[in-house]
């Protein structure tokens, strides 16, 4: 499966990491993707609703993985598409599920608009992940739920054949 990913991702070039306007933390201060990819380490995007079911399901085992690997060679980045209106039900999911990684807020059709800009394919749903290099090349990408053993063989993989 991560194969036809990275194939159909190796194939899109893509723009620059702008949307400074499009995501923000939940105190409102705008942020890019830029700050957070290409830093020295793997970073996995994960782009959520708070009504996901999948999403509810899988933030614990995200949390997990970010608490074992964030001071060796992984973060993440957790991106809420439920926008403004929905944000204390982002906010809560947060909460709920002691996410301690950044997540960042947009509005739907911007924040998805933004994902079909990175990755050239259209936007699915949520959970959708985003794998980048440690210097800050996307290397896949891939809607619906992942175990998190299947992204950390990927990373291990690509890590072992070099592709930083």
């Amino acid at each position: 499966m991560w194969m036809l990913l990275v194939a159909l991702v190796g194939l899109v070039s893509l723009p620059a990491m702008a949307a400074e306007d499009i995501l923000r933390d939940f105190q409102g201060q705008p942020h890019k993707l830029e700050e957070y990819v290409g830093q020295g380490k793997w970073t996995i995007v994960m782009f959520w609703a708070h009504d996901c079911h999948v999403c509810n399901l899988e933030a614990p085992n995200y949390e997990k993985l970010y608490q074992r690997r964030k001071d060796r060679d992984v973060t993440l980045l957790g991106i809420s598409i439920d926008g403004e209106d929905l944000k204390k039900e982002a906010q809560a999911f947060i909460q709920r599920h002691k996410l301690s990684f950044p997540n960042l807020i947009g509005e739907p059709v911007a924040t998805t608009d933004l994902f079909t800009e990175l990755t050239g394919v259209p936007w699915i749903g949520t959970p959708t992940f985003l794998i980048y290099t440690p210097t800050g090349k996307l290397v896949a990408q891939q809607a619906g739920g992942v175990p998190v053993n299947m992204i950390e063989d990927f990373i291990a993989q690509q890590t072992a054949a070099g592709n930083l």
